[in-house]
């Protein structure tokens, strides 16, 4: 009987280590490595069927051979155009989810001044809190393949406990409340939306029918022949380059927070860092402006 849990357990560890493998090249590495490979499977592939069958042989093949590739060929690209493009599009909408998300954030802190000093100052506090552990904790364990830390879950538990318990005073601070409770509805589902990215976007299946799809038309070209060996070598290792260069790209997008060209938490440095100067500047007195040093 098929264990599921086996299954799942080691399609774990494939995304890890794939995930490590993508943090361990710089984005230059990657692309040579996969690359390479694919020409050399190609070429090599190639000048085998070449050495093994020979040239005439392969010559008479080239009618029938040449229909059927061009329709492999076009069913390849088309799938591997539609998986580039949907790895593109979850790769940016990441990204904006991740500006929204820190956004969202400011736009608490600022809300929290419109309650009473020591309810909106809690706020402000454990906010700030929340968002240094998403940007110290959270974020290199994303880079690593693993969906978020247990301390900044806690952190999110405390902010959501502290505007949870804000009582409005006065019909007054209703809209007030309403607002921060909206706020931290949206908090946590970007939340949730960023830490279901970290696993990637393309499926265990996707990628077997990419691969095979890449085999299937990496070796096409063995079935082709012709007298000038260098010019089919060129041929086939440009057709192999593009194939390589492709799924390069998918692998990179599919990891947004892995690699080289990852995400970074530069929107939650940006807007810690303005919220604590607004708290700096509300706690300092009225009147009480910076003087410059006096020289004597």
């Amino acid at each position: 009987m098929w264990d599921t849990t086996s299954a799942h357990v080691w399609l774990r560890e494939e995304v890890l280590s794939g995930i490590e493998i993508v943090n361990a090249l710089p984005a230059w590495a990657l692309a040579l490595v996969v690359i390479s490979v694919c020409i050399c499977f190609s070429v090599g592939l190639q000048l085998l069927a070449r050495w093994h069958f020979g040239v005439d042989f392969l010559l008479s093949n080239q009618e029938v051979a040449g229909f059927k590739f061009a329709v492999v060929g076009v069913a390849y690209g088309v799938l591997l155009a539609f998986v580039v493009i949907a790895v593109w599009s979850e790769f940016e909408r990441t990204e904006r989810d991740s500006y929204a998300e820190a956004e969202r954030f400011y736009n608490l802190h600022r809300n929290s001044y419109n309650f009473p000093e020591e309810t909106g100052s809690k706020i402000r506090q454990t906010l700030i809190a929340y968002a240094i552990e998403v940007r110290d904790d959270d974020w290199p364990l994303m880079e690593r393949g693993l969906r978020g830390s247990p301390s900044a879950a806690a952190a999110y538990d405390r902010l959501s406990l502290a505007v949870g318990q804000t009582k409005p005073d006065n019909l007054a601070l209703l809209p007030s409340v309403t607002h921060a409770i909206d706020l931290m509805q949206q908090i946590a589902d970007y939340r949730l939306e960023r830490l279901s990215d970290v696993g990637g976007h393309v499926t265990p299946a996707i990628w077997g029918v990419l691969l095979l799809g890449a085999l299937v038309t990496l070796g096409y070209p063995a079935f082709f022949a012709a007298k000038n060996v260098t010019a089919q070598i060129l041929m086939t290792a440009g057709l192999a380059a593009i194939i390589g260069a492709t799924l390069f790209l998918t692998i990179t997008m599919n990891y947004p927070f892995s690699g080289s060209e990852r995400l970074t938490p530069k929107p939650f440095d940006d807007v810690i860092q303005r919220m604590r100067i607004e708290n700096e500047a509300e706690s300092r007195p009225v009147g009480d402006v910076a003087r410059p040093p006096r020289t004597e």
